[in-house]
């Protein structure tokens, strides 16, 4: 069953707590008031003695008196000597004759004026096991005395008949209460005092939990902001309640969740930013020194050179400044990619032309290395369309098919295969290439990335593969990767030593399919 939303509230919780410990004050107020002002007996030593000792003290006192029904005084001094020893319980003891009539009494100053005569059948009522002490015999009158008698006990001096009336009654009484008017009304401003100031000490204490209560949350919340600005950006706050603190800590865990991974990202960015300089100050440091030491050798003695030597010269320091030129195209390219400066513009193109456009850019590089590219396409060119950016994926696809072109042995292949699928056009570039180790594969799209020794340029000439002087530097598939990316593709690589490497990646379909299209006309 769903909570109510009102119950998640703050001002529920509050008002809720303050209902909780008014309804605790009152019941321990209640508790208290009967514990003394309405509690039965006064102590523990009274209690006993009416629930276990008076029935038989009073009967004991009815048998001693039995046989002195004839002697007045000697009864009243037996009545006032017993009611000495109950005098702290409250006790009065009146004996009265067979008629009702008071013949001695413990009080005889207060109750033998005021009690003349209790009605005989009542008294004998009284007697019975079965008769109710905690009723009023007389409601219209809730003072009268037959209304305070707890117990009465039967005399017989010369009968042993309890079915006929007894010859007389041994009654004890609660003793009166006699209050004045002047007391009543101090008792009455009194309680108005006191229950003023229970309301007042009642309210300050209440406001005082509720408060301490809501300041603790509000502490631990607050603690929690100052630690995330002083620089824990891990610190959370509390957030499991549902209301309207619990929803605060809530909103601050979740912003602070945002902040502490745009500082993550700020700072891997700022580590690649790092390594950025240093890798192209280092592969620009390279041919630069060799530029440098071969434009000095260029400045020699013309006659301390040959015609072919200053050509072959001329022809390296081309082939750097080439490297350098492209090197630094592709640091752009790349960063354009990561800002978010590159638009992607999509359009339905064929990509088996766009393919062997690539290709042709590519046919005098191997040609050079004495590879070959083949292009395979579907049976149906217009089966390959598909909607995406032509020049980023012409780039992706020159990217690679250069890096495939690059290591290859001589007279090798690299072979481009489109493969058109039931929901998108499917690109797979192979060459006969040495492969790549199990260790590099996972760090071949990282930036700069170039490989284990086992790729180097000289690894790769004794092993019988070609590597192109100076070219390599470790941007040309992370390119690409970041392309297929951006186009909710995934670039994926499969490769093994001695065995080639495989890329392949997955272009949607174009939205209209020219064949359909005219079918529907």
């Amino acid at each position: 069953m769903k909570t109510p939303r009102f119950t998640r509230t703050l001002h529920f919780r509050m008002s809720a707590l303050f209902l909780l410990l008014l309804g605790l004050s009152v019941g321990g107020y209640y508790w208290w008031i009967n514990a003394t002002v309405f509690r039965t007996y006064q102590d523990k030593e009274e209690e006993i003695w009416y629930e276990e000792k008076a029935e038989d003290e009073l009967a004991g006192l009815a048998a001693e008196l039995t046989p002195l029904m004839d002697d007045g005084p000697l009864l009243g001094r037996m009545i006032g000597s017993y009611a000495e020893d109950v005098e702290r319980f409250g006790v009065e003891v009146i004996l009265f004759d067979g008629r009702g009539f008071n013949v001695t009494s413990s009080a005889p100053d207060s109750l033998a004026m005021a009690v003349k005569r209790v009605d005989a059948v009542l008294l004998h009522d009284m007697t019975r096991e079965e008769w109710d002490f905690s009723s009023y015999p007389l409601p219209g009158n809730i003072d009268a005395y037959e209304n305070r008698i707890f117990h009465v006990q039967p005399i017989f001096t010369a009968r042993t008949d309890s079915l006929e009336p007894p010859d007389a009654f041994l009654a004890a009484s609660f003793r009166p209460l006699t209050i004045g008017i002047d007391e009543l009304d101090a008792d009455w401003r009194n309680l108005g005092f006191q229950a003023m100031v229970l309301i007042l000490i009642y309210t300050a204490v209440t406001a005082l939990i509720i408060m301490a209560w809501a300041s603790r949350r509000i502490r631990g919340l607050s603690r929690g902001v100052a630690a995330f600005a002083d620089g824990d950006f891990a610190q959370r706050v509390p957030d499991g309640s549902g209301d309207e603190i619990g929803a605060l800590g809530r909103h601050f865990n979740t912003m602070a969740g945002r902040i502490e991974q745009m500082m993550a990202e700020l700072g891997a960015k700022e580590e690649f930013q790092r390594h950025l300089v240093a890798n192209v100050s280092h592969d620009l440091r390279t041919p630069l020194a060799s530029l440098r030491g071969y434009v000095e050798t260029l400045s020699l003695d013309p006659g301390t050179l040959s015609r072919a030597e200053r050509q072959r010269y001329l022809e390296i320091i081309t082939g750097n400044l080439d490297h350098l030129d492209k090197l630094i195209e592709r640091t752009l390219i790349l960063s354009r990619l990561d800002s978010g400066q590159t638009e992607t513009r999509r359009e339905d193109f064929p990509l088996g032309e766009l393919a062997d456009a690539v290709v042709s850019r590519c046919l005098p590089i191997a040609r050079q290395q004495g590879v070959e590219i083949e292009l395979e396409e579907g049976e149906d060119p217009q089966g390959c369309m598909v909607r995406a950016d032509a020049l980023q994926i012409g780039q992706a696809l020159q990217n690679l098919l250069e890096n495939g072109i690059k290591f290859n042995r001589t007279g090798g292949r690299v072979r481009i295969r489109i493969i058109p699928r039931e929901e998108d056009v499917e690109i797979v570039i192979s060459d006969d290439g040495p492969g790549i180790d199990a260790t590099d594969l996972p760090h071949i799209f990282d930036r700069f990335y170039t490989g284990s020794k086992s790729r180097t340029r000289r690894s790769l000439e004794d092993s019988g593969y070609l590597a192109e002087p100076s070219t390599s530097n470790g941007l040309g598939l992370a390119i690409a990767q970041k392309i297929v990316s951006g186009h909710g593709g995934r670039l994926e690589v499969a490769s093994s030593p001695g065995q080639g490497t495989e890329f392949r990646f997955a272009l949607g379909r174009a939205t209209e399919q020219p064949g359909i299209a005219e079918a529907g006309g």
